[in-house]
C-alpha cells in the first residue's frame, strides 16, 4: 500500500484543499499582529496613568539619589586607595 502523495493527487482535492490552509495562515497573523497591537495599547495606557507616573518619577529620583552616594562612595574609596599605595 502506497501512502506518498504524488503531485497529480494534489490535483483531485479540489478548492478547500488549498482555500482552508491559506485562510487558517491569514487568520492566524491577522491575530497574532491584533493581539501585539493590544498588549502594545495596554501597556501604553498603564504608561499614560498619571498614578503611575508619579510613581516611577519618585523611583527614579530614587535611583539617581543612591547612585549619587556610591560614586561619592566610590570617590572616597579611590582616596583611600591612593593613600594606602603611597604608604611605603
Amino acid at each position: 500500500m502506497n501512502t506518498m502523495l504524488n503531485a497529480s493527487d494534489w490535483s483531485n482535492v479540489g478548492a478547500a484543499g488549498w482555500i482552508t490552509p491559506v485562510v487558517a495562515i491569514i487568520g492566524g497573523a491577522t491575530f497574532l499582529i491584533l493581539a501585539t497591537y493590544w498588549k502594545y495599547r495596554h501597556r501604553t495606557a498603564e504608561v499614560a496613568s498619571p498614578e503611575l507616573r508619579r510613581t516611577l518619577d519618585a523611583n527614579t529620583e530614587a535611583s539617581r539619589a543612591v547612585l549619587a552616594k556610591l560614586d561619592a562612595l566610590d570617590q572616597r574609596l579611590a582616596t583611600v586607595e591612593k593613600t594606602l599605595t603611597d604608604i611605603p
